[in-house]
C-alpha cells in the first residue's frame, strides 16, 4: 500500500488557499451582516419617519375637530379650522397614496398602460391643476409658465398618461413649494424624433450639493428626522425617479443654493406622430367657479354603500338638492331595487361590498337596466381600478374621499338633460 505523503510545499499551498477562502467568506459574511443591519436601520427609520409624517397632519385634524366642537368658537374661526382640517386630510391622503406607490415599485408590481395622447392638450391640463395649487397656496408672487413645443408634427405620443401626469405633478409640487417669488416654468422638447425631454425650472431656494445627492432617496432625512430645510422632498420625488426609469428614461438635476433648480427627464417614445385630440378628461374645476347648487326634485339616485357613515355623508351632501335617495347596503339589495323600481336616474356604486363586489353588481345591473348610468365610488384610488370600473360598465368613477365640487358636478352631468 502506497503511504506516500504530498510534498510539504503542496500542503502549505493548500493551507494558504484554504486560509484565503476562509478570509473571503468572512468578508462576504461581514458584508451580508452590514447589509442586513443597514436594511434594519432603514426599516426602523422608515417607520419612524412615516409615523412622524402621519401623526403631524393627524394632530391638526383631531385637534381642530375638537376645537370646532367647543363652546364660544365664532363662525369665522370654525370656517378657518375646517379649512385646516381639509388641507391636512388631503396631505395625509397624498402620503398614503405615495406609500402604496413605493410598495408597488419595490415589489415590481407596477404596470404601464400605454395610449396615444396629445402632449400640448395634456400639458394644458397639468397647467390648470398646478395653477389651482398655486392660487390655493397663496403663491401670488410666483408666475407659472408653460412652454409648448413649436413642432406641431410631434404633438401625439404613446405613453402612460396617468404615470406621466404623476411624475410632472410631483416635480411641479416640489418646485412650487420651494419658490416664494419669480417663476416655475415647465414644458418639453423632442429629441431626435424618438425621445421627449421634459423640464421643470424654478427660481426658488435651490439645493446644495448634499441636497442634490439625496434628493431622490426616501431615506435621506432619516439621519436627522428633526431637520428638513426644504419642503416636498420625500416619497413623491423618489416615486417620480422610479417611474421615469420604468419608462426607460433618466432624470437629472441642476441646482445652486439660492439660485433655483432645474429638473430634466427623458422618456423614450415608441410612437410619435401628428397631433390628435387628447381624449383623457382630467377632473378639473376652475378656481373661480361657484359651488353648484342644483335642484334635482324629480330625480332618484340609488346609493349602493355598505358603510353607514359614508351613506350618511352622501345623504347630508344631497339634502338641499331635494333628490330622492334609495339605499342598498349590498349587491343583492341593489339588484332587487333595480328590478322593482322603474324610475332610477343614477346609481352611485361602491366597489367593496359585503357580498358581490361592485364590478359584478354593475355587470348584472347593466344586463337588466342598460339605461341607468352608474358612477363608481371607490377608495381604491389607483389607475387599474379606475380602468376596471369603466370596463365593467360604469360611466364614470369618483375616488374617495369625495371632492364635493367634483362630486356635484359629475352628478349634475348625468341627472340634467342637455
Amino acid at each position: 500500500m502506497d503511504n506516500a505523503q504530498p510534498p510539504l510545499d503542496e500542503l502549505q499551498q493548500k493551507n494558504r488557499d484554504l486560509e484565503s477562502e476562509i478570509k473571503r467568506l468572512e468578508k462576504e459574511l461581514l458584508k451580508t451582516r452590514d447589509k442586513a443591519n443597514s436594511s434594519e436601520k432603514f426599516k426602523s427609520a422608515f417607520l419612524a419617519n412615516m409615523s412622524h409624517s402621519v401623526r403631524t397632519p393627524m394632530n391638526a385634524i383631531i385637534g381642530f375637530s375638537e376645537l370646532i366642537g367647543m363652546e364660544g368658537i365664532s363662525g369665522l374661526k370654525k370656517l378657518e379650522y375646517t379649512k385646516i382640517i381639509n388641507e391636512k386630510g388631503h396631505q395625509l391622503l397624498s402620503l398614503i397614496d405615495d406609500i402604496i406607490e413605493i410598495s408597488k415599485l419595490e415589489t415590481g408590481k407596477l404596470e404601464l398602460n400605454y395610449s396615444t395622447i396629445n402632449l400640448d392638450d395634456f400639458l394644458n391640463e397639468i397647467f390648470a391643476t398646478t395653477l389651482q395649487k398655486k392660487l390655493k397656496s397663496g403663491k401670488d408672487s410666483v408666475e407659472l409658465i408653460l412652454e409648448k413645443n413649436p413642432l406641431e408634427e410631434y404633438g401625439a405620443i404613446s405613453t402612460d398618461s396617468g404615470r406621466l401626469q404623476q411624475i410632472l405633478n410631483n416635480i411641479l409640487s416640489f418646485s412650487l413649494l420651494n419658490t416664494s417669488k419669480g417663476s416655475v416654468k415647465f414644458g418639453y422638447n423632442i429629441k431626435d424624433g424618438k425621445t421627449v425631454e421634459f423640464f421643470v425650472i424654478d427660481t426658488g431656494s435651490g439645493l446644495n450639493k448634499d441636497d442634490v445627492k439625496l434628493l431622490f432617496d426616501y431615506f435621506w432625512q432619516f439621519e436627522d428626522i428633526t431637520h428638513q430645510r426644504l419642503s416636498g422632498i420625500g416619497l413623491g420625488l423618489t416615486i417620480s425617479k422610479n417611474l421615469i426609469e420604468s419608462f426607460g428614461g433618466k432624470i437629472s438635476v441642476i441646482s445652486e443654493l439660492n439660485s433655483g433648480t432645474e429638473f430634466h427627464f427623458t422618456i423614450p417614445m415608441d410612437k410619435l406622430g401628428k397631433s390628435k385630440k387628447f381624449e383623457n378628461k382630467l377632473d378639473i374645476i376652475p378656481n373661480n367657479q361657484a359651488r353648484l347648487e342644483p335642484n334635482w326634485k324629480n330625480k332618484v339616485i340609488l346609493v349602493v354603500e355598505d358603510d353607514a357613515v359614508n351613506y350618511q355623508f352622501v345623504e347630508a351632501l344631497l339634502e338641499k338638492t331635494q333628490v330622492q335617495l334609495l339605499h342598498a347596503e349590498n349587491g343583492e339589495q341593489a339588484m332587487e331595487l333595480c328590478k322593482t323600481i322603474n324610475k332610477i336616474d343614477l346609481i352611485l356604486m361602491d366597489i367593496k361590498l359585503p357580498d358581490k363586489n361592485g364590478y359584478e353588481i354593475t355587470r348584472e345591473i347593466k344586463q337588466l337596466r342598460k339605461d341607468i348610468p352608474i358612477i363608481a365610488q371607490t377608495a381604491f384610488a389607483i389607475l387599474e381600478v379606475r380602468d376596471k370600473c369603466i370596463s365593467c360598465g360604469c360611466e364614470d368613477v369618483i375616488s374617495k374621499p369625495i371632492e364635493i365640487e367634483l362630486f356635484m358636478q359629475k352628478l349634475n352631468q348625468y341627472l340634467v338633460e342637455e
